[in-house]
């Protein structure tokens, strides 16, 4: 395989999902919880119960960190290199959107929360 940025920017994106699928089960949560839980954990497992944030998730999860890079780097490649606020703004609203229709309103960061709901007010999205 040749050393592209294609490659490269791919490689960087199944690391991230990889991570972030290894790191969902036990996220927000303290070792005591993760031990009861899992003990040790080898590989990807699915969330315990008391994993809060991604509760009922099946190992091998990506949560909004991997879906919310996606669509940066989608709108990245759609916008050549550059990303409009206004239509990453409208994006993340639909992407609520769909997180809701799928019932994984709780996976949303409380950063990202915040920001939408302060588009939603109307504050433009330069300052959200």
């Amino acid at each position: 395989m040749r050393d592209t940025a294609r490659t490269r920017a791919l490689a960087a994106f199944q690391g991230l999902a990889l991570g972030d699928a290894l790191g969902m089960p036990t996220q927000s949560m303290s070792r005591r919880l993760i031990q009861a839980d899992h003990g040790r954990i080898r590989g990807l497992v699915a969330a315990g119960p008391h994993q809060q944030i991604a509760a009922g998730m099946p190992a091998g999860s990506i949560t909004d960190d991997t879906e919310q890079a996606v669509l940066v780097a989608r709108l990245l490649i759609d916008g050549g290199g550059t990303v409009r606020p206004a239509v990453l703004a409208s994006e993340l609203l639909t992407w609520e959107r769909a997180m809701e229709a799928r019932g994984s309103l709780d996976l949303l960061g409380p950063s990202t929360r915040a920001a939408l709901q302060r588009l939603q007010d109307g504050m433009p999205p330069e300052e959200a």
